[in-house]
């Protein structure tokens, strides 16, 4: 026996048991088990995917998601990149692996000793060695380690995939919703390159001041961007209103009554046989500067050759047409001093009078310039509020109606009328005399598809009135239309409640009234009339 053991420990010192052996004997097992572990990582990605996307598609039919599809198949791939990232990232490597091994083939630490002690050359280290790889030789990574996928898991995958594609396949309730979205941000995005084609062409008025231009531009600049902010119709029409509002503000409140005074100051002129006053008249009428300076020309050297009773007869038509322009104090002063000059004849009062009257008529032909300008501007949004409600219509029904009513009264007394209509009606109204009178109405009422709604109006008024026309309101329901307390035509529809309509009509009464010539007692008497509706 002694002579047999030093030629053993001789052979297993001999033996080629390094660290490089043991290297060599657990890459095949790190290659199976990493890839098992990456198809674990990778099953639970798809399953997570699977769950990420079931939800997004659930979440889109409780809240329009136009992109939820794309965000649905956006998750899933980004769940599966991120979990096969892990596992590659994170695999076992050849220490672990020898951990692994241990424990899956039950080899009692035999692996990860032999790794530990893979450098050391000594006799029991090779003796250690040789044992790991004996007994790690009797398995095989590709029987012992196994890289089926667990029955839940794929039953849990399976269910995954059939519930995914039921939330794709089964109708989304939400779809007309987005559908409507989409169109609505069409159209406002039309809307916007409308106002910027509007502010290209206000730039281009020759006769609107730069500070005029500025606030119009200003104004025209925030609607655009309330717009592109706006979630609904409804917050769009409110946003054109209110940049009405602000445009209107920036008209002149005199600008009325002196756009009178100078039309009747102009027509007392053309109404004269002197052909000096005459074309002096029509250069007024036309806003003419040119034409006007001629004129007044003419003038001077017609009157330097009149004798004093012509000149006086030519003053008095001048006076005439300086009391015809009371409403325009500028232009009324201008002619009662080229009245004063002609009569005196002093042709140096006179070129006095003349450069006032042609600077008068310059302020007119200005102040008229940008009250158009204005009245233009608003007039282009009214039609985009006009183009927006009707392409909202065509998206909610197929159907539409519209009901307008006018009223008119003279004299002193009470009137009271009721006009209702179904489709697109319109109803007229007019009473006269003392005492109490009640109003006849005329009406043709059309027929819609959808429903219509109806509007109703009482009032009381004294003294002389003026007429005043409040715009309609399309709405939804049941109406009908009255002539001389006789029924029209009824149809059903589905009602809408009356205070969902009477805010608007009284926002647009007032704007109809606040800015123009009606008088305080009329102004007053609608205010109260809406008032009394509001409270009903």
């Amino acid at each position: 026996m002694a002579t047999l053991m030093p030629s053993r420990i001789a052979e297993i010192t001999q033996a080629p048991l390094d660290a490089k052996s043991i290297m060599v004997a657990l890459q095949p097992w790190r290659k199976r088990l990493s890839l098992r572990y990456v198809l674990n990582w990778f099953t639970r990605g798809i399953v997570a995917g699977l769950l990420l996307a079931c939800l997004v598609l659930l979440l889109s039919r409780l809240v329009p998601w136009a992109a939820a599809l794309d965000w649905a198949l956006g998750c899933g791939v980004a769940c599966l990149v991120l979990t096969l990232g892990i596992a590659l990232w994170t695999r076992p490597s050849l220490a672990g692996s020898s951990r692994i091994v241990d424990t899956h083939l039950s080899l009692h630490d035999r692996m990860g000793t032999a790794w530990e002690l893979r450098d050391q050359s000594s006799v029991l280290a090779r003796l250690q060695r040789q044992d790991a790889l004996q007994q790690l030789a009797q398995y095989t990574p590709a029987r012992a380690i196994s890289l089926r996928i667990p029955r839940p898991t794929l039953i849990l995958s399976g269910l995954m995939i059939l519930v995914l594609a039921l939330l794709i396949v089964l109708p989304n309730p939400m779809n007309d919703i987005v559908k409507q979205q989409a169109a609505f941000q069409a159209k406002i995005a039309s809307q916007v390159k409308a106002i910027d084609k509007i502010r290209q062409q206000l730039t281009q008025q020759p006769n609107t001041t730069p500070a005029q231009q500025q606030q119009i531009n200003q104004i025209l600049q925030d609607l655009q961007a309330k717009l592109q902010q706006t979630q609904n119709p409804s917050q769009a029409q409110q946003a054109i209103a209110d940049a009405q509002a602000k445009l209107d503000q920036l008209h002149n409140p005199q600008a009325a009554n002196r756009s009178q005074g100078h039309a009747a100051a102009s027509a007392s002129l053309q109404n004269s046989q002197n052909a000096s006053l005459n074309a002096l008249g029509q250069a007024l009428a036309n806003n003419d500067s040119k034409a006007l300076a001629k004129a007044l020309q003419n003038l001077a050297s017609q009157v330097s050759q009149m004798t004093p009773q012509q000149r006086s007869a030519l003053a008095q038509q001048i006076e005439q047409a300086a009391n015809q322009a009371s409403q325009n104090p500028d232009l009324s002063s201008a002619l009662h001093q080229l009245a004063k000059s002609v009569a005196s004849g002093n042709s140096s009062d006179i070129a006095d009078a003349a450069s006032t009257l042609a600077s008068a008529a310059s302020q007119d032909a200005a102040s008229q310039a940008n009250d158009t300008t204005i009245s233009q501007a608003s007039q282009s949004l009214q039609d985009l509020a006009n183009s927006l409600a009707a392409s909202t219509d065509g998206t909610n029904n197929n159907g539409q109606g519209q009901n307008q009513g006018q009223g008119q009264g003279q004299g002193q007394g009470q009137g009271q009328g009721q006009n209702q209509g179904q489709g697109q009606g319109q109803g007229q109204g007019q009473g006269q005399g003392q005492g109490q009178g009640q109003g006849q109405g005329q009406g043709q009422g059309g027929q819609g598809t959808g429903g219509t709604g109806g509007s109703n109006g009482a009032g009381n008024q004294q003294g002389k009135t003026e007429q005043v026309t409040i715009p309609g309101q399309i709405g939804q329901g049941s109406s009908t239309q009255t002539n001389d307390n006789n029924n029209g035509i009824v149809i059903p529809g589905n009602s809408v409640p009356y205070s969902q309509v009477i805010e608007q009509y009284n926002q647009m009464a007032h704007d109809a009234i606040d800015n123009s010539n009606v008088s305080p007692d009329m102004k007053d008497l609608v205010h109260n009339y809406f008032d009394t509706l509001e409270g009903q």
